[in-house]
């Protein structure tokens, strides 16, 4: 018995010893979430109506610039902010590059992603071509259980797919009502909206400020050339919490504030910092 009380500590300690060894974005490591302050229709559009702009521009990592394009670390160890898989072929920031913002309220977190990519291709996968794969790590401590989802849009951009990879007994993702995805083909855009709720990641309480979780998010590419559909690479945020297996001490960390942003007269959040202090 002596025995395995001692083996369990040293366990547990390795385990920690793991977690916080893994590489971490230096500015972009954590997102602090602000509470919802409009409402939020799960209709794909990022609507200003809904206030996604005025948070995409004012939540921003430790040297002052937004989530968008963040860094992380590849296979090998080279950092960067697209990585390539498959034979693909990545042209710079118009091809590809990904955006994202987080906002919250007692009954969900919500997630907007906005992803600029010049050509939609998508075959019917849940992953293999333009697609998000998602990490939930529920207890903020970057290790052990994970929820995992897998949601796109389809090469007409008139039908969404959805795979609940993981659930853990928990009820998992719905179309068109915890997520939606649209395509602005003007824009080369792709938008994508999620609403997460306590229950989707096992917890028996309403969000509150000060909760923490892990997240990965893996924005996957395909093109419509020739040997470039499929999953032919991926940026997001620390998408190695979900390729190259399912990892959940590579997420980042989300933290609820008890920020919100100032609402102008028209209904809009404001991109000003309102009663919003200094996030760091």
């Amino acid at each position: 018995m002596k025995r395995y009380l001692i083996v369990i500590p040293i366990l547990l300690l390795l385990t920690s010893l793991v977690a916080e060894a893994q590489w971490r974005n230096k500015t972009h490591d954590v997102y602090n979430a602000l509470q919802r302050t409009l409402d939020i229709e799960i209709d794909g559009k990022l609507d200003d109506k809904e206030g996604w702009e005025g948070v995409f521009d004012t939540v921003k990592g430790t040297n002052g610039d937004p989530f968008c394009g963040v860094e992380f670390e590849g296979v090998g160890g080279a950092v960067k902010v697209f990585e390539e898989h498959g034979g693909g072929k990545w042209d710079g920031a118009d091809d590809h590059e990904t955006c994202f913002a987080i906002v919250w309220d007692p009954d969900a977190v919500y997630i907007a992603l906005s992803v600029t990519d010049d050509e939609h291709q998508n075959g019917g996968g849940a992953w293999n071509g333009d697609s998000l794969q998602m990490a939930f790590e529920p207890t903020g401590k970057r290790a052990g259980t994970l929820f995992l989802y897998n949601i796109a849009l389809n090469n007409n951009a008139d039908g969404l797919i959805l795979h609940n990879e993981t659930t853990n007994g928990a009820p998992g993702l719905v179309e068109k009502e915890s997520f939606n995805i649209t395509r602005n083909e003007n824009e080369k855009e792709t938008y994508y909206e999620i609403k997460i709720t306590p229950e989707d990641l096992g917890l028996k309480v309403p969000f509150s400020e000060g909760y923490e979780f892990g997240l990965g998010l893996c924005v996957n590419d395909g093109d419509q050339a020739a040997g470039q559909g499929g999953q032919k690479g991926w940026s997001g945020w620390y998408p190695h919490a979900v390729v190259h297996g399912k990892n959940a001490e590579k997420t980042g960390l989300v933290k609820l504030t008890d920020e919100t942003l100032a609402v102008e007269a028209k209904n809009k959040l404001s991109t000003t910092w309102g009663r919003l202090k200094s996030i760091r």
